[in-house]
């Protein structure tokens, strides 16, 4: 395949004469200007729109143009000039299928104002004034023109270019206004102001013709009364409904968690609005009738709720303490959503408004109308970035309100929270709420509407200021287009799932059994009964996931290990304050780090008050080395080789963390040959090496120090975890709300820079760390749980389930984030500890996995199923009276059945999956 720049390449050597051509176009075809249809009369004529661009003369331009009253014509003066077919005498004539009515011969013509895709056209019009004759503006609706008012319309739509708008609305977000702009651009280019605007025309008809699509799609231009709530919302296809998709008899199936609806809820904060001036001119065209709730009873249920006040007292998301950020200007701050989890598609009458914030009242709300299309379903999976603090209390919130309602049906409630969100929790919410550990969640992140609220954003600027009305139904319409596009590709995407399954099924299960090998059959026996005691009982004891997560004490730091050598080495013969001096000199090469770090931010420009700050820290550090070598001699003496020393290493890879520049160091004004304290080696048993201390017989002191070294690498990735988990948040929350305001965004990415530099420090003294237990030659146990530290193990601490990348779920738990890194080797409680965790959790991935096999070929079968459901409704309406709802009915029928038999033929192509046609 050739490259674009091949292809570029290629093209240069015809610009000039693909130019000529062009030019050439410019002017007429033939010399002798004759009519290219009659031969007899002078061409002044020709059409941009027809494929042959003929000149022609008055006549027969206007002949040939009788049912092309919108194409583009020029007039040529010397040269072609812009022109109407009004200027030819081109006219429309309505009713009688274009021909002349007898009964308006007597009137005389009107102009019309007509709206395309090509531009804004005048067009010449003859009404049918025949007694039978439909008002005008049906008489402009049955010839495909849509009227911008029902009472004497002077101007019309194109259906063509009311559903273009539309549809570019929702690819591009493109505003009525700018699209309106570019059609008076393509009518005139040089003076587009002259051309008469129609915005406001644009705007109101694309509402209504917006409303008279979705009815038309939903089958209630067929007579089936009033739409109720939701009813002009499309549906996830693939996710489990009792009345729609699952065979009979699905209620006495024992696996029930086969038929587990998964739901998602989210707040966006972008989604505001501008409180309305008039109130009274907004007009509703279908209020609850799509994604958005009803508004009475919404309103209703607000005002009669009360929102307790409750500081969250688990992470530092801020959505559960945000309750009170009410603003004056605004009727909505955002809204609040629900979307089933494993596909991505919002729930139809599911989404709010929140008017303080994100409260528990108006999510509350959100959950209950979406738990009405679940009926008869025996368990439900809700996740929320919340669910911690959310959950506590719902049951009273839901018995206490006589607007909200809990399906009888559900027997088993699981809550979970995000694969992003859990890990700024404390650490109990991981084994509690993580849908990793949830019996029957498959390999659902729960974060999957983070990704709807993007096309919405895309909006959020003009929908801020519409009307009340005008706003929903565009949100409406932009949900409903998210949901049509998974529609169209929930075959490949479950096709994809079904392989991806497959693989990670059988790699997990390996992996586990690999685990077991190796495991102690008492132990194993014991971790196994605390997985079904916990599968069992976590629906109603949260309590019982525990053992997924490290319950001991976290494991000993620098200080704890320095008291328990210094108690050891009060028993020993040892000289005393070994050990005190070691740990003096293992703080020593932290403080050399950090001072590399500040002198590579001051760079070569660095202020005065940058650069003393650096020379008093180094001559702090110059002071405390020069203590530490005159203790050093005392176990060194004055022999030590420099060759044995092993020289400082400033590890600048981790300025790299985070994709951040690495600064020059500060060098200006010194000597080169200047020698700066943060470089010169600190004389230890790691520094020296365990072949030099063998020979000087001083391995006590290797021995000693590698115990120190242990403590200080559990501090260092203690501490990485806990700045790793704020990095996550401030993404979560600051990042993400700050995307409209310049000094918020500049705010939170300060904030993430201040803890990338946080990250890099720790990663420096753990790699230090890990570096001096290689060179006192640690034992394999420990080499196992130290690892060498790589920079994708910083980044923010999602990955530690592996949720976002492809194919890791067949992996280990990340060593990072398994356990609490560390403890006493010689502890093999804590040992026991950290293998019954990653025993547990891998045993969870792989269950997940198998769940996720068996999930998605329920969810093929239940995709077929839907697209046979609603082409039978579409067969139940073929009966209708007037051919032209016949004939959609038919169509809509055939469309439907179209995907199901496409989706049928490729399941069984990818996964094997013969499923039965039940539409006949």
């Amino acid at each position: 395949l050739q490259t674009p720049a091949e292809f570029m390449r290629q093209w240069l050597p015809y610009r000039d004469k693909f130019i000529e051509c062009v030019l050439d176009m410019e002017g007429p075809a033939i010399s002798t200007r004759d009519c290219v249809n009659c031969g007899t009369q002078y061409s002044l004529w020709r059409c941009l729109d027809c494929a042959d661009r003929a000149m022609l003369c008055t006549a027969c331009c206007r002949e040939r143009h009788r049912h092309h009253y919108l194409h583009r014509v020029e007039k040529w003066s010397w040269y072609y000039e812009a022109s109407s077919l009004y200027e030819v005498g081109v006219k429309l004539r309505l009713g009688h299928n274009r021909l002349a009515c007898q009964s308006s011969q007597l009137l005389s013509d009107e102009k019309l104002r007509v709206v395309d895709t090509n531009g804004v056209h005048d067009v010449r019009i003859t009404w049918c004034a025949c007694p039978q004759a439909a008002e005008h503006p049906l008489q402009l609706l049955s010839m495909g023109l849509y009227p911008a008012s029902v009472i004497s319309p002077k101007t019309a739509f194109t259906f063509r270019v009311l559903s273009d708008f539309l549809l570019a609305n929702k690819v591009s977000a493109i505003t009525a206004q700018s699209y309106f702009q570019r059609l008076r651009r393509l009518t005139n280019p040089a003076f587009p102001h002259r051309v008469p605007d129609r915005y406001r025309e644009l705007l109101r008809c694309s509402r209504q013709w917006r409303n008279m699509k979705h009815r038309k799609w939903n089958g209630f231009g067929h007579d089936q009364g009033e739409v109720p709530a939701g009813g002009l919302a499309l549906d996830c296809v693939a996710c489990p409904r009792p009345t729609v998709n699952l065979a009979p008899g699905w209620e006495n199936d024992e696996d029930q968690w086969k038929f587990m609806p998964t739901f998602v809820m989210d707040g966006n904060f972008s989604a505001e609005h501008l409180r309305p001036r008039g109130l009274g001119d907004d007009v509703a065209l279908g209020d609850g009738q799509g994604f958005m709730v009803t508004d009475a009873p919404y309103k209703a249920h607000l005002a009669n709720s009360r929102e307790v006040s409750e500081q969250s007292k688990c992470n530092a998301h801020k959505a559960v303490n945000r309750g009170a950020a009410a603003r004056a200007d605004m009727e909505a701050t955002g809204i609040g959503a629900v979307a089933c989890g494993r596909h991505g598609c919002f729930l139809p009458h599911a989404v709010v408004d929140f008017q303080k914030g994100e409260r528990q009242m108006n999510m509350d709300y959100a959950l209950s109308e979406a738990l009405k299309s679940v009926t008869g379903a025996k368990r439900l999976l809700v996740m929320y970035d919340v669910a911690c603090q959310y959950s506590k209390k719902l049951p009273k919130r839901f018995t206490d309100s006589s607007s909200l309602t809990w399906p009888a049906s559900a027997e088993v409630v699981y809550w979970g929270i995000g694969l992003f969100h859990v890990h700024a929790h404390q650490r109990e919410c991981l084994p509690k709420y993580s849908p990793s550990f949830i019996p029957g969640a498959g390999t659902v992140d729960g974060e999957i509407i983070e990704t709807l609220w993007s096309s919405l954003n895309r909006i959020a600027s003009s929908t801020r200021a519409m009307s009340t009305s005008h706003r929903k139904e565009v949100m409406d319409d932009h949900m409903n287009d998210s949901n049509w596009r998974k529609t169209v590709g929930m075959v490949t995407m479950l096709c994809k799932r079904f392989q991806e399954a497959s693989k990670n099924k059988t790699l997990s299960l390996e992996f586990l059994q690999a685990l077991e090998q190796s495991a102690n059959p008492a132990q194993l026996q014991e971790w196994r009964d605390i997985e079904v005691t916990a599968r069992a009982e976590r629906h109603h004891n949260l309590d019982v996931m525990m053992p997924y997560e490290v319950t001991m004490e976290k494991a000993p730091g620098r200080r704890e290990m320095q008291l328990r050598l210094e108690a050891d080495e009060g028993r020993k013969a040892d000289e005393p304050g070994q050990v005190s001096w070691l740990a003096e000199g293992i703080a020593l090469p932290e403080q050399q780090l950090g001072i590399s770090a500040l002198a590579r931010s001051l760079g070569r420009q660095a202020s005065v008050d940058g650069r003393l700050k650096l020379v008093a820290r180094r001559n702090r550090l110059q002071h405390a080395l020069g203590l530490f070598e005159t203790k050093a001699s005392m176990y060194w003496g004055e022999d030590t080789d420099d060759e044995e020393v092993h020289q400082a290493t400033l590890y600048n890879e981790w300025e790299d963390v985070d994709d951040e520049p690495i600064d020059e160091w500060l060098e200006q004004g010194e000597p080169e040959d200047a020698i700066h304290p943060e470089t010169i080696p600190v004389r230890l048993p790691s520094t020296l090496g365990l072949n030099t201390l063998t020979r000087r017989k001083q391995q006590e002191l290797a021995h000693q120090e590698l115990q120190l070294r242990e403590g200080q690498a559990n501090d260092a990735l203690h501490r990485l975890r806990e700045v790793l988990g704020m990095k996550s948040v401030v993404f979560a929350t600051d990042v993400r709300e700050a995307q409209n305001s310049q000094r918020l965004s500049t705010r939170a990415w300060n904030n993430i820079q201040s803890l990338a530099k946080t990250i890099n420090e720790h990663a420096r003294v753990y790699t230090h760390a890990r570096d001096a237990m290689k060179r006192l030659l640690m034992e394999d146990q420990l080499a196992s749980r130290f690892q060498p530290l790589e920079q994708s193990d910083l980044r923010v601490i999602t990955e530690v389930v592996d949720n976002k990348e492809p194919g890791a779920r067949d992996k280990a738990v990340p060593w990072i984030w398994a356990v609490d890194v560390g403890g006493d080797t010689a502890n093999s409680a804590w040992l026991t500890e950290m293998h019954r965790v990653n025993w547990l959790r891998q045993k969870a991935r792989s269950d997940r996995w198998k769940e996720q096999h068996v999930l998605v070929q329920e969810e093929m079968k239940q995709t077929v199923r839907t697209f046979e459901w609603k082409a039978s409704r579409w067969d139940s309406l073929q009966g209708h009276i007037r051919p032209g709802h016949q004939s959609y009915a038919r169509r809509q029928s055939a469309l439907w059945r179209g995907m199901a038999v496409a989706a049928r033929e490729e399941f069984l192509r990818v996964a094997g999956l013969a499923i039965p046609d039940t539409s006949t």
